[in-house]
């Protein structure tokens, strides 16, 4: 497989409002938390893709004294995985995904995520958001290597390739606060401080979940409470009075991306409500053009600001994603992978009228985006992915029944 490197640029992007102060203080104004709100009121205004929220976390903190001060720019060791292990370079809104010895190569992944990219470039009417590819590092590139390497915690400074990206911040502290005051269970609810304050809880995104929604029955209360890859199911965006069709126009509209575009089966990739500084990126703009390096990171983040952080829908993980071909086989790699994943999508089938509507307009969007890209092309594709969604979301459905009438025959 080649070796393929992002070329530097002067190309920059400009988040949402970021020119504009005057629109960005009024915002602030009122998008600012009274003490007197309710975990409901604050949950309403601020979780929404586009807000912008002022935050005073320790993490904001330390994060913004590391833009002005480059000896605490390390690399902050915050996840691992079975193929890589993850670094946060603190203070400039980076991640580095370093490949685990003898694991399967990151090279894939970096290609996969280039690809993505490049295809969501070509449709400016998305709303969703990527995290920015910023860079390839590779194993053997010793100029990097000798400049960097003292910047890892001692035991993970053995070279080996590396992928920066952009850092999906976690949700601001307003809103975890709220999540932990609104959600959490009544037989927590006295730690309720504790929860907080816990390490774990301030790494939180909001996974999207148009659908699922809670379980009512539960038999006992959990015996804990994590915001750590929070589900937020449909129901509590409605009791949150949140924005579901923008929500759901935003998923459909990337989903039929990865499709025709992208020419993806998009299997288990991630929709989460995460955050970014109030910031102006350089980010590289082909997968396919080759740069020597110089041991730099490329792609510098000019400016941002870590107490400033505007919210979004985000969508992540390319790892698993496979190629599609454009006929009936293709579209049944697709369905597959649409069931296969976490409840991001709507389903169809749904015996809830409110589930039956979101689905309705989940299928008519992305149908609406999927000519807006493939033109004159393929245009019967979409409709029969469509369908063979219905149908499969049909057996599905019956076949859950019939397995609760079983259960229920068993207990008599």
């Amino acid at each position: 497989m080649s070796r393929r490197q992002l070329n530097q640029t002067d190309v920059s992007f400009t988040p949402f409002l970021l020119d504009d102060a005057s629109v960005v203080n009024k915002l602030l104004n009122q998008l600012s938390v009274d003490s007197s709100d309710s975990p409901e009121e604050i949950l309403s205004r601020l979780l929404s893709v586009r807000s912008i929220v002022s935050t005073a976390s320790s993490n904001a903190r330390r994060q913004q004294e590391a833009v002005h001060n480059a000896e605490l720019q390390v690399f902050r060791h915050i996840g691992v995985g079975t193929c890589a292990t993850v670094f946060e370079h603190v203070g400039t809104g980076y991640v580095l995904k370093k490949q685990n010895s003898d694991a399967l190569s990151v090279e894939p992944d970096y290609e996969t995520h280039a690809h993505i990219r490049d295809s969501f470039a070509k449709h400016p009417f998305l709303e969703i958001k990527l995290p920015k590819l910023m860079d390839f590092i590779e194993e053997s590139q010793s100029d990097w290597w000798d400049t960097n390497k003292d910047l890892f915690p001692a035991k993970h400074a053995t070279p080996g390739n590396i992928i920066v990206s952009e850092h999906i911040l976690p949700l601001p502290k307003a809103i975890r606060d709220a999540l932990v005051d609104k959600y959490v269970p009544i037989n927590l609810a006295k730690d309720k401080e504790h929860i907080k304050a816990l390490p774990a809880n301030k790494d939180c995104l909001a996974r999207v979940y148009l659908g699922k929604r809670r379980r009512q029955d539960r038999l006992r209360p959990p015996p804990f409470f994590s915001l750590r890859n929070f589900n937020l199911h449909i129901d509590q965006m409605e009791e949150l009075g949140l924005d579901v069709p923008a929500f759901t126009n935003i998923m459909a509209d990337a989903l039929a991306v990865l499709h025709w575009e992208a020419k993806t089966d998009a299997e288990d990739v991630e929709f989460v409500l995460g955050s970014r500084p109030v910031a102006i990126y350089n980010e590289a703009p082909s997968a396919h053009e080759i740069q020597k390096k110089d041991g730099k990171i490329i792609g510098t983040i000019k400016k941002q600001n870590f107490g400033r952080r505007s919210v979004h829908m985000w969508v992540l993980d390319f790892n698993r994603c496979q190629s599609i071909s454009m006929d009936e086989k293709g579209l049944k790699q697709a369905v597959r992978a649409f069931y296969m994943n976490d409840p991001y999508y709507p389903r169809p089938g749904s015996d809830n009228p409110k589930d039956e509507a979101v689905w309705e307009q989940f299928s008519t969007r992305y149908l609406s985006a999927s000519k807006r890209i493939v033109g004159d092309g393929e245009t019967k594709l979409p409709s029969m992915f469509v369908k063979m969604l219905v149908v499969e979301g049909e057996r599905r459905e019956k076949m859950k029944k019939e397995a609760l009438q079983r259960l229920s025959e068993s207990e008599m």
